[in-house]
């Protein structure tokens, strides 16, 4: 297994935020969305997205937001609809074209092979401080570790349906269009860890 601590900076990419406005607005309308934001405290939050990046507390402190407004249910479906947009983004602008062309056209185990380690890279980008982790064999999969970040089991929750979200779309767009993750562990259910099983079908 390889794994890989995100440079301990605890900065993450602006499209974290960004996307999950996005989503919240796919979800409720605008209106709603800005009210939503208004009520946590955060109404100038659309007006004011972030370019460079942030620190991931920033991130953390509006899905606690979406949290508290929201409820966990809608919380987590927009948390894993940000996670797809933030997929879609780096896919069209972070990933070469002949990268893409490359990894679709090769057999799924030999373009996993290819795409985790490059992901695990860039891992700092997503995941701040956390722990990026693949594993090839026997079956592939990954992982995310937040430790404290992910403190309660309805926060860990909203987390995992970000990085699964985000994931998934990846391995779709990349690997195989049918590919799925499924739960081995889920820091949501007292695990140490979010590691899921990456499926194509």
């Amino acid at each position: 297994m390889t794994t890989r601590a995100a440079r301990g900076t605890g900065k993450i990419g602006p499209n974290a935020i960004i996307q999950t406005v996005a989503a919240l607005r796919d979800r409720l309308g605008d209106e709603a969305a800005r009210a939503t934001l208004v009520r946590g405290g955060a109404g100038d939050l659309p007006d004011h997205l972030p370019r460079e990046l942030i620190d991931e507390h920033e991130f953390h402190a509006l899905v606690e937001l979406l949290l508290e407004q929201i409820g966990e249910e809608q919380t987590n479906q927009v948390m894993a609809r940000s996670g797809q947009l933030t997929s879609e983004y780096v896919f069209a602008n972070r990933i070469p074209a002949f990268a893409r062309l490359l990894l679709r056209l090769l057999p799924p185990s030999w373009g996993l092979r290819l795409l985790l380690p490059a992901m695990q890279r860039h891992t700092w980008t997503f995941a701040g401080s956390g722990v990026f982790a693949y594993d090839l064999t026997p079956t592939p999969s990954i992982s995310i570790t937040n430790g404290a970040l992910f403190d309660t089991p309805a926060m860990a929750a909203a987390m995992c349906a970000y990085y699964r979200g985000a994931f998934e779309q990846m391995f779709r767009k990349l690997i195989c269009s049918r590919a799925t993750l499924h739960d081995l562990e889920c820091q949501a259910r007292g695990d140490r860890r979010c590691r899921y099983a990456i499926r194509c079908r």
